[in-house]
């Protein structure tokens, strides 16, 4: 059972002549920032949109002011009360850092990393984390993360602002083995079914209607390895959406640096499309080439944004009613929307996502399940750099999916991350978990903006929360209110599990207590989280505190305690606990964490 009880308040020196009331934990009470009457709290939300403003040849444009932006929240033009710019005037390289913090997250996605892709960038990666962290020491902090996904997520390095300790956290990650995943063990079989197929058709158009019966073969054998696709992107996503979460408790611009060579949001949709193409006996184009992308006017490194998610790839009433059938059934397997999801989220923390997928090794340097051939083929299935794209665009960052020149890719984030401009405006009402649209206009028009698209709403009881647990995965915590865990204790439950008991308080002096009516009041917001030693999160438990003291007992109050109990169903075994707190007249927070064994 998991719940949250006030005890009482306590006291630091001896016991007050008239004990103060224990105030009554409210679970609905009004969230926001209150003054006087707490039943009058009104809960605002202040929404940053960081843009990064360039000419028509891609150079950054950094003299521009606030009357040069028109931002619209929904399609409704807001009024903007924040504006900043980080960088200076001069050209290049050479500008002034932001002064706000910035942490940088690299995540690798080793289940869709080849050993040879990672290995030949690794050094590059190494030279910009470690110019990045040099910077940071001459302005405001810069910290930097290493994060490895192989099925399961595996912290490298902490935040740290130690070059040598984000070095070793990548050596950690050049140390990796390779993962060999069901999909690996499918892809050969399903790859070379599917270009048989197609040498058939290629070689003879007009055998076409006659290959029906090979391609209800070839497409049944396939759905196997399209749920295998699907499986791994949605873990992929989970892994994704888990680091994007632990980094809202971090202060300041977030860049999450995506390393990966691709993963379908849409299994086989590329397959879709050619099949399309060769069952409606389209034969000026053939084979492979049905599925290569169409030319784009773009820099090196910098593919336009694939138009396959948008098309209609319906292909009823053709001849090839086997295929209809294998859409159908691949509709199931779509994460499109849970992407779009991520990145609005991400928005909502000013994380912003730098998607690289390293340039194709060489043969000889790749092992034989991860030759370029097949690395190819599966390309041509599915749209591997689709999510790469979308997570970039959608937040205001950069996706560098093909081209050699690596070092113009981090030369260019470079310049994202130390020149751009910062705007704000205030959401007085909203939808919870609501995602709104963002739109920047420029004047003049010739300025290319990018910005993140969207953001989700979240309520105070939401930010709370995610805070919490990003202290209780990253260990990011700060405690202006001396917030403290007295005790921890545990009794037999059931079944393996312990009843276990938090104890937590803090002094009354450290709060924001207003005077109103001939009281001190304030409400304040206790969130409690657990990770135990397998993994897992525990639901966080959340509750809201009136507190209303007499302005008369005030100064002999200011002095003493009040104290929260937490109680948790926890197996034994070394688990973690983070506790949070929300001073809503203060308008400021303190997150802790500890770990602590149940024996």
């Amino acid at each position: 059972m998991i719940g949250a009880t006030l005890l009482g308040v306590l006291l630091a020196l001896g016991a007050p002549a008239q004990p103060i009331p224990a105030p009554e934990a409210v679970q609905d009470a009004p969230v926001g920032r209150g003054v006087g009457d707490l039943g009058d709290v009104v809960e605002i939300t202040v929404v940053n949109v960081d843009i990064i403003a360039t000419d028509r040849d891609g150079r950054p444009v950094r003299d521009l002011t606030q009357q040069n932006f028109r931002v619209f929240d929904n399609g409704e033009p807001v009024e903007i009360d924040y504006f900043s710019r980080a960088g200076g005037n001069g050209g290049g390289l050479t500008v002034e850092p932001p002064q706000e913090p910035l942490s940088i997250a690299f995540f690798f996605d080793n289940t869709h990393l080849s050993v040879g892709s990672r290995s030949a960038v690794l050094d590059q990666i190494k030279d910009f984390a470690r110019s990045q962290l040099e910077a940071g020491h001459r302005t405001a902090p810069v910290h930097a993360m290493v994060v490895a996904f192989d099925g399961e997520l595996r912290m490298m390095q902490d935040l740290t602002t130690d070059p040598l300790a984000l070095a070793q956290g990548l050596n950690r990650v050049e140390a990796a083995r390779p993962i060999l995943t069901e999909a690996r063990n499918l892809k050969r079989r399903s790859q070379e079914s599917f270009l048989q197929l197609m040498n058939q058709l290629n070689a003879d158009p007009r055998r076409s209607a006659g290959s029906i019966g090979a391609l209800r073969t070839t497409l049944s054998e396939m759905l196997a390895y399209a749920r295998v696709l699907h499986e791994d992107s949605e873990r992929t996503a989970d892994a994704i959406e888990d680091v994007v979460e632990a980094l809202a408790v971090i202060p300041g611009r977030k860049a999450f640096f995506l390393i990966s060579d691709g993963f379908p949001a849409r299994p086989f949709d590329r397959l879709l499309q050619n099949v399309q193409k060769r069952v409606a006996g389209r034969r000026e184009e053939t084979g492979v080439e049905l599925m290569q992308s169409r030319a784009v006017d773009t820099p090196e490194g910098f593919d336009a944004p694939n138009n396959l998610y948008t098309r209609n790839s319906n292909i009823q009433g053709t001849a090839a009613l086997a295929t209809t059938s294998f859409q159908q059934r691949l509709s199931t397997f779509d994460l499109s929307a849970r992407f779009v999801e991520i990145a609005a989220r991400a928005n909502s923390y000013r994380v912003s996502f730098y998607a690289f997928k390293p340039p194709d090794t060489d043969v000889a340097a790749a092992t034989l399940s991860e030759r370029v051939a097949d690395q190819q083929k599966l390309s041509y299935l599915s749209d591997l750099r689709g999510v790469l794209h979308q997570l970039a665009d959608d937040t205001g960052g950069r996706a560098w999916v093909s081209g050699r020149n690596v070092d113009a890719f981090f030369d260019q984030a470079t310049r994202d991350l130390r020149s751009y401009y910062s705007l704000g405006y205030v959401l007085d009402e909203f939808i919870e978990s609501s995602v709104h649209q963002i739109r920047v206009k420029p004047t003049p028009r010739r300025l290319r903006l990018r910005h993140r698209t969207s953001y989700v709403a979240r309520s105070l009881r939401e930010r709370i929360a995610e805070r919490t647990i990003g202290a209780l995965l990253l260990g990011w915590t700060e405690n202006p209110h001396a917030l403290h865990i007295d005790s921890i204790s545990w009794d037999t439950g059931g079944g393996g599990f312990y009843d276990v008991d938090f104890t937590v308080s803090l002094p009354l002096g450290k709060l924001a207590m207003l005077e109103h009516a001939g009281n001190r009041t304030d409400q304040v917001r206790v969130v409690a989280a657990v990770l135990t030693e397998d993994g897992e999160q525990l639901p966080t438990s959340h509750i809201v505190l009136p507190l209303t003291i007499p302005a008369r007992d005030w100064a002999q109050a200011q002095d003493q305690f009040f104290a929260v109990n937490f109680e948790y169903s926890i197996p034994r075994g070394h688990h973690r606990v983070a506790i949070g707190l929300w001073d809503e007249n203060g308008g400021n927070g303190s997150y802790i964490r500890r770990e602590f064994d149940v024996r």
